[in-house]
């Protein structure tokens, strides 16, 4: 009960930095949280080089003339605001320069096995004690240096770390903190390929890192619950990662599980399924409070690198089945009323394949606050953005501007809620969903450069929205039965009827403002229980469907009624993701009372 109420007021705390001052300024930022460099398999360096072996030091606005052009300034010049660099943890086998570990004599590695272990590769050599090894650049070194050319035109880099949780695919994480110590630390106790510590006492005894436990004792004493919930013993390490989070930096981390159907739906354990997402969100609900709905890798011959082993079978217009499925299993989650989003990035590797670079094609866009008023946008503010909600994704520049909200009149005036906020209102009365948006002339589509030589790039244009209404349950399944011991399957069940479209706009049944905004309205009379709403929309008309040369595949398009189709493995390049352009909003919530 002791920790419940912790947790309690933990939540309420974050909540309130998460909520900011009704007063104080906010802007939309564009961010990017998963992206990969030389120090695990990406293609380039975090920052620009101006030659072999120099960082850049000022912001180059032009890449021309770069020796190499690095992953963070890339997505700075496509128009992101904040980053967060984003390797996998383990091990490390080269530097940021591309130089092999190994090369660089004895004494560099603290760890076991004489390896560069990922938390020491986070970290500057300067956050070690004692240490006396080769000089060499950790990944707070480099952030440090984009800091310097950046920052001043008001752009954020973070120190993150793509997580491999026990028990499950990856997972985008972050501590925002004047170092990056705290990532670190959070990398050696609970990655999953991080076997640093079970031949030698070395990093607990140089870093305190005391107390670590290994897979070893999770796989030989944890609870299995597979058969039940689809969550197997190393799951268990997993929830008490989260939990250390939420103990130790609720207000300043996060975890958003990545491309989360690509293993499979989880439902003998291995992979990312609800009962896993329901577990991490009331273990941490400050920091385990969203997921990658949307994959990057969008010019994969697989979109999104999902195959037929994926959960769904593929992509559906670029977006997993847990977020394209209307009834599916985010809006199940929102069902429960969990304050739970969709925070998609592009998964970064090399644009000489799967990828579009950080901003290039996806985009998602976070309204953030300046919780100081004092102009300066810091990591903390975007992570407070990020846990409230307010946020919408973007394929292709679909959109650039999002108006979207649930309006009550009152007698007094009129009360409204945005995306990730809850309306309030007494059973009986009527709300309006408002829905506002604009479209830029162009996008970052270049023929011969992005998309093929031939390819014809065409002005952004939304065809349709479609408007998602689903009722919140007026209770939500518990992990075990009452007994607190007995696994609970319905805390693995997904209720298809829970969510349905109420509504679909088009240039029919849509209008153009005075400000040059698409509008649109839907009313719900007579509210009596407990909602959420949700929009998307697509560039391509009603039953569409885009075959391969064999015509046998469809590689994307629609149904009758708008939704989007199977992008049907080995089928996709990069002219049929710009052909196939969606956007997400996140959820409003309206409480009956």
């Amino acid at each position: 009960m002791k920790a419940n109420r912790k947790v309690c007021a933990a939540v309420l705390a974050v909540a309130m930095l998460s909520a900011g001052s009704a007063f104080a300024a906010e802007k939309w930022m564009t961010g990017d949280l998963h992206q990969h460099t030389t120090y695990t398999d990406g293609s380039y360096p975090m920052n620009d080089l101006t030659a072999a072996g120099v960082i850049a030091t000022s912001a180059w606005a032009d890449p021309t003339g770069l020796y190499r052009k690095g992953v963070m300034p890339q997505g700075f010049r496509f128009g992101v605001d904040f980053q967060a660099n984003n390797e996998h943890g383990g091990t490390s086998g080269k530097d940021n320069f591309n130089n092999a570990w190994s090369t660089y004599g004895p004494g560099l590695a603290v760890g076991d096995s004489g390896l560069m272990w990922r938390w020491q590769s986070l970290i500057s050599p300067s956050n070690i004690p004692g240490y006396a090894g080769p000089a060499y650049m950790g990944a707070a070194d480099w952030i440090k240096t984009i800091r310097d050319n950046y920052s001043p035109l008001g752009k954020i880099a973070m120190s993150g770390m793509e997580w491999n949780p026990p028990g499950h695919e990856h997972c985008s994480s972050a501590i925002v903190a004047n170092n990056s110590l705290p990532i670190a630390e959070f990398e050696y106790r609970f990655d999953n390929s991080d076997t640093d510590g079970t031949l030698t006492a070395n990093t607990a005894t140089t870093m305190g890192w005391t107390g670590k436990v290994l897979n070893a004792t999770y796989n030989a004493s944890a609870p299995d619950y597979s058969a039940t919930l689809g969550l197997n013993k190393l799951h268990n390490k997993t929830v008490d990662a989260v939990k250390w989070l939420q103990a130790n930096y609720p207000a300043n981390s996060y975890v958003i599980p990545a491309h989360v159907e690509r293993a499979g739906c989880g439902l003998n354990g291995g992979a990312w399924n609800i009962a896993a997402f329901r577990d991490i969100n009331d273990n941490g609900p400050t920091v385990a409070f969203s997921f990658e709905g949307i994959p990057g890798h969008e010019k994969e011959t697989s979109r999104g690198s999902f195959g037929t082993g994926a959960c769904g079978g593929g992509t559906y217009g670029g977006a997993g089945t847990y977020v394209a499925t209307v009834g599916g299993l985010w809006d199940n989650l929102l069902a429960d009323g969990r304050k739970f989003w969709n925070i998609p990035s592009s998964d970064f590797h090399s644009d000489a394949g799967a990828d579009f670079w950080p901003g290039e094609y996806l985009k998602t866009y976070t309204k953030v606050k300046d919780a100081n008023n004092d102009g300066i946008y810091t990591q903390e503010d975007v992570v407070n953005g990020l846990r409230a909600g307010n946020s919408y994704t973007v394929h292709g520049d679909l959109i650039n501007d999002l108006d979207y909200k649930v309006v009550f009149k009152t007698p007094f005036g009129t009360k409204s809620a945005t995306m990730g906020e809850t309306l309030q209102i007494k059973k009986g009365n009527k709300v309006s969903v408002q829905i506002r948006f604009k479209s830029p002339a162009n996008n970052n589509c270049a023929a011969g450069v992005n998309a093929s030589a031939t390819y014809v790039c065409k002005a952004p244009s939304v065809h349709h929205v479609q408007l998602i209404q689903g009722k919140v349950n007026a209770t939500k399944a518990g992990k075990f039965l009452a007994d607190g011991v007995t696994p609970n399957a319905a805390y693995k069940a997904i209720d298809p009827t829970v969510a349905s479209i109420v509504k679909t706009f088009d240039a029919a049944s849509w209008t153009t403002d005075a400000a040059g905004y698409t509008t649109m309205t839907f009313d719900v009379p007579n509210v009596q229980n407990d909602m959420f709403f949700r929009i998307r929309g697509s560039n391509l008309g009603y039953d569409v469907k885009k075959m391969d040369a064999t015509g046998t595949k469809i590689v994307y398009g629609t149904d009758a009624a708008g939704n989007p189709l199977i992008n049907t493995p080995g089928t996709n390049n990069a002219d049929m993701a710009w052909d196939d352009l969606w956007f997400y909003s996140n959820p409003i919530f309206v409480k009956a009372l």
